[in-house]
């Protein structure tokens, strides 16, 4: 796989990594509140309507949050009625760590749920993309020494069996380097001719097809 298609991969798996962060901590959060999460009665301190019921603040009793911060919770018609009339909100909380909770009549994570796999599927088409496009390198044979070259990558095809071929060293061999020109690699058959540039490098050579293929 060339260097930049390699650096293409690795960037899509650290956005999948980043997209499905949230996802993963909210059902690691969630699994903690249904084993350790206890039942208790909240304070209501405001409401606010939304489209499918509202936005509650509350707060804990001085035992449960010492701090007395306000916390909130999307909640479904009912429940968002409900608390309203009572001022007083169920929730499931975790003893210690008021922060973990979930409220009765919450809202799911379905939003952020889909959000998640629509991000996950178009991540990964991208990289399966990536990956088919990959094709074995292109064998030619150079027609002068390997020289050096400013950095990027280009196969500009001169004349029906000659090319030439500019990109970064991704491997040396006896006989043959190989270049790395963005969206494949070339493999270039030296036939005497020298390479002074090291790997990593950008290089620049004249090359012609093999005698078989011209």
């Amino acid at each position: 796989m060339g260097r930049l298609r390699h650096k293409g991969v690795l960037v899509v798996l650290l956005l999948l990594a980043v997209v499905n962060l949230p996802f993963v901590h909210g059902a690691w959060v969630g699994r903690d509140i249904d084993r350790n999460g206890v039942e208790v009665v909240a304070t209501v301190l405001q409401t606010r309507e939304s489209g499918r019921g509202g936005l509650v603040e509350f707060r804990f009793d001085t035992e449960t949050d010492p701090d007395q911060q306000t916390w909130t919770a999307a909640l479904d018609e009912e429940a968002f009625a409900r608390a309203e009339q009572t001022d007083e909100l169920g929730v499931r909380v975790v003893p210690g760590s008021p922060n973990r909770y979930r409220a009765a009549g919450e809202l799911g994570a379905g939003l952020l749920v889909g959000l998640t796999v629509f991000a996950d599927v178009v991540l990964l088409l991208a990289l399966v993309l990536m990956l088919r496009r990959r094709t074995g390198p292109l064998a030619l044979v150079a027609l002068e020494d390997v020289r050096r070259a400013r950095p990027g990558g280009r196969l500009e095809r001169l004349t029906p069996t000659t090319y030439l071929v500019t990109g970064e060293v991704s491997l040396i061999e006896a006989d043959a380097v190989v270049l790395d020109v963005g969206d494949r690699e070339v493999r270039v058959d030296l036939g005497g001719f020298e390479n002074p540039v090291g790997y990593e490098q950008p290089a620049q050579v004249r090359c012609r097809l093999p005698e078989s293929s011209a």
